[in-house]
């Protein structure tokens, strides 16, 4: 089954701490089955999930029955995308908003590969622009590099200022 994930886990972090959200669900509804067969008592309440896991989890569970084997799918298929999502670096010159980084992700996912994660770091020497490291090629559209480009030019265009 082709795993979608939501926009907002973007990075290997992210992913991370989605599977591991995953796997307390799944630990958490083996006892409620349990609990439930034993002692015929309504199910407990779910453990708080981050509103992805919880999206995650119920698009699975659309697709098809949600038990304990389809939730063992869920982890295994996750740890298999984790281990073969191919990564890419956005250096910003400031932190970046979570709108802006789920539409950088939305577009990524889009145009490079269904499967990429996305780190996104912030270094304010850039002035602007931002810094792509995708593998082992680097394409900087920071204003620094346009300045340091421009060298000779900077003090003439300062002395028109």
């Amino acid at each position: 089954m082709k795993l979608q994930l939501p926009n907002s886990i973007a990075s290997m972090q992210d992913l991370t701490a989605l599977i591991l959200e995953v796997r307390e669900y799944a630990k958490w509804f083996s006892h409620a089955v349990v609990k439930m067969h034993v002692n015929g008592t309504q199910i407990p309440k779910p453990p708080s999930v981050s509103p992805a896991t919880s999206e995650l989890i119920h698009s699975w569970g659309a697709q098809q029955q949600l038990n304990q084997k389809s939730l063992d799918a869920l982890i295994e298929t996750l740890a298999t995308f984790k281990a073969s999502a191919q990564t890419m670096t956005i250096t910003l010159a400031a932190p970046a908003p979570n709108d802006l980084k789920e539409r950088l992700v939305e577009w990524c996912r889009k145009n490079i590969a269904p499967e990429v994660l996305v780190t996104f770091k912030f270094n304010a020497t850039l002035l602007g622009g931002m810094v792509v490291r995708y593998g082992s090629h680097v394409f900087d559209w920071s204003f620094r590099r346009d300045i340091l480009a421009a060298r000779e030019k900077f003090p003439e265009v300062l002395r028109s200022v």
